[in-house]
């Protein structure tokens, strides 16, 4: 107790002689935002002045500029292990994922100079939490910097550019994992493991009164401990807490019709999204979506402020947010089904208070005099409204024991081994009996998406088959904490699976084939040793005279209702014990 006492007074005093003037000039209040070399320059000034901060760099970028992160603690220690073990629960915060939505790059670096200083405070949030900031993820985005690249917002004058180096947009490239951006980002999350995790974005959709907005973590989307902690505690509690200061917080407009005052909804974001991607780890995932509209100080301010209502949430409930994930991952492991698609219910809701501007299908354009849709902000309303928040599982996936991966998917694994996925190796050529897949019906998307040909509509038949598997092949235990992870990445229809994403695409071409002269030898001994087959082949003849007459469709006929039909052609590699 002596020892305890003396530790917490030694720490009030550290923080209390650090309170003093800003060490940082930030210049959002001028409508400027900083570039990526004054960003590191102002964290580095930072990590110079406090011995519990320091500036890391983890990891490269697309271009070539290595990742950075800013850890805050309340003593001279950085070491992840080390500082969960003490039981302090970890935030991570994200910025400049879209250079040109840079609120939160301000909102960060006044923060992080605010907590150092002890401002009204603030250092002693630390003492359950430690603060873990990206100072600029987008960073080839950022040094494309123009006047000219965000069309919908006037405000700050420069910023970055929404593609990164590669021009991938890295707020869809999270689970597939393309750029050198997203290993880096998930070797700090597998890291970390953060209990809660930040996304600062900037939106330009529906046109209302407030100037930050919030993709909350949707409930739904975790295991029954979680779902509760979310729509008991952690929503109500954000909410409530913003409405205290100068910026109100309302959920992010997502349109179920174009006049919000029919209502809105909470949409379910999948693993390509950082949001998504945190709740596949039980991680309770977020994004702020400031307002386009609104002037860059309240943009910065509103996403400050919030930055600070959700550190003091993490400090002051650090313990129940630790064991809710526990709990969950007990939960998401013990389950014997997994939901990999749902829909909103719409007979389900909850009345909000909304403080929107009339729309008008008939505003003029000064630009081109004709009409368009707009809203009139001379004729703003304050309203109850419709907030649809409830997701029903519309298809659901039996958990297996193990999944069974051959070794030369090798990108795959890349990802796996990032993600820590715990999986053995083959020691000796095997033969397996697996449930299988087969890709019986897939489509692809009409243009590229992030650089892939993103299969939309998957369907799907099993069978199950004995298979030679060899030394080295990956038998994965599926009843780890990456469970969800597993499921969403391995299960083909799973919304952004490594098959959607193309990364088995190469089961979809067929090897073998044959020739309409050639095959007839083999056919017709087929045929002589497989009566019964020969009969059904005879009645099909009698049955259907379009296939009578085609040459080429009766060869085919016999080519792909025998054994030698490609086994492997569309047999999803993936196979599962039970």
């Amino acid at each position: 107790m002596i020892k305890f006492k003396f530790t917490l007074v030694l720490f009030l005093a550290i923080f209390a002689a650090k309170a003093q003037n800003p060490l940082l000039n930030l210049k959002y209040e001028q409508n400027y935002t900083p570039t990526y070399s004054e960003v590191i320059k102002m964290y580095q000034l930072l990590d110079a002045k406090y011995e519990n901060a320091k500036l890391v760099e983890k990891g490269l970028t697309d271009v070539g500029k290595p990742l950075h992160t800013f850890i805050i603690n309340s003593e001279n220690e950085f070491d992840p292990v080390k500082i969960k073990a003490q039981g302090k629960a970890v935030l991570l915060i994200n910025n400049g994922i879209h250079p040109g939505e840079p609120a939160g790059i301000d909102a960060s670096l006044q923060f992080a100079d605010d907590i150092l200083r002890d401002k009204n405070g603030l250092a002693s949030l630390l003492k359950s939490c430690v603060i873990v900031i990206i100072p600029a993820y987008n960073i080839g985005g950022l040094l494309n910097r123009s006047a000219y690249n965000r069309s919908g917002q006037t405000t700050p004058y420069e910023t970055g550019f929404r593609g990164n180096a590669a021009n991938l947009d890295l707020n869809r490239d999270f689970v597939k994992c393309d750029s050198e951006n997203a290993k880096s980002f998930t070797k700090i999350f597998q890291e970390w493991n953060p209990d809660i995790f930040l996304d600062t974005h900037t939106t330009n959709g529906s046109d209302h009164q407030y100037s930050v907005t919030l993709i909350a973590p949707q409930p739904n989307m975790f295991p029954p401990t979680q779902e509760k902690f979310l729509r008991e505690k952690m929503i109500p509690d954000l909410f409530s807490e913003m409405k205290k200061g100068e910026y109100e917080l309302i959920p992010y407009v997502s349109w179920m019709f174009r006049d919000p005052k029919r209502g809105i909804k909470m949409d379910q974001f999948s693993g390509r999204y950082s949001s998504g991607y945190a709740s596949i780890f039980n991680s309770y995932g977020m994004m702020t979506e400031n307002h386009v509209y609104k002037i860059y100080a309240d943009r910065v301010k509103s996403c400050y402020q919030f930055i600070n209502v959700l550190a003091n949430f993490t400090s002051e409930n650090a313990d129940d947010i630790i064991e809710s994930r526990k709990k969950g991952f007990e939960e998401s492991m013990s389950t014997k089904e997994y939901a990999i698609d749902s829909e909103i219910d719409t007979t389900v809701f909850t009345e909000i208070e909304f403080k929107g501007y009339e729309v008008d299908a008939n505003q003029i354009s000064p630009v081109t005099g004709l009409k368009r849709f707009g809203y009139d902000r001379s004729k703003p309303y304050t309203n109850s409204i419709n907030f649809y928040d409830v997701h029903n599982a519309t298809e659901m996936v039996r958990i297996p024991e193990f999944y069974i991966l051959p070794q030369a998917w090798k990108t795959v694994i890349e990802r796996l081994v990032l993600s820590k996925v715990e999986f053995q190796r083959l020691q000796n050529d095997t033969i397996l009996e697996v449930d299988i897949y087969y890709i019986e019906e897939f489509s692809n998307a009409k243009r590229p998406s992030n650089g892939h040909y993103f299969h939309n509509k998957v369907t799907t038949r099993s069978e199950t088959q004995k298979i030679n598997y060899y030394a080295g092949d990956l038998i994965i235990p599926v009843r780890q904490k990456r469970i969800k992870y597993l499921i969403e990445m391995l299960e083909p229809k799973a919304k952004d699976s490594f098959f959607r994403w193309n990364f088995f695409d190469n089961i979809l071409d067929s090897r073998e084939y044959f020739s309409s002269y050639g095959f007839e030898e083999n056919a017709l001994k087929y045929l002589d040793q497989h009566p019964e087959f020969k009969k059904e082949f005879q009645e099909k003849q009698k049955l259907d005279p379009e296939f009578a007459k085609n040459h080429r469709a009766q060869l085919a006929y016999i080519y792909y209702n025998t054994e030698w039909a490609e086994k492997t052609y569309k047999r999803y590699p993936v196979g599962k014990l039970f």
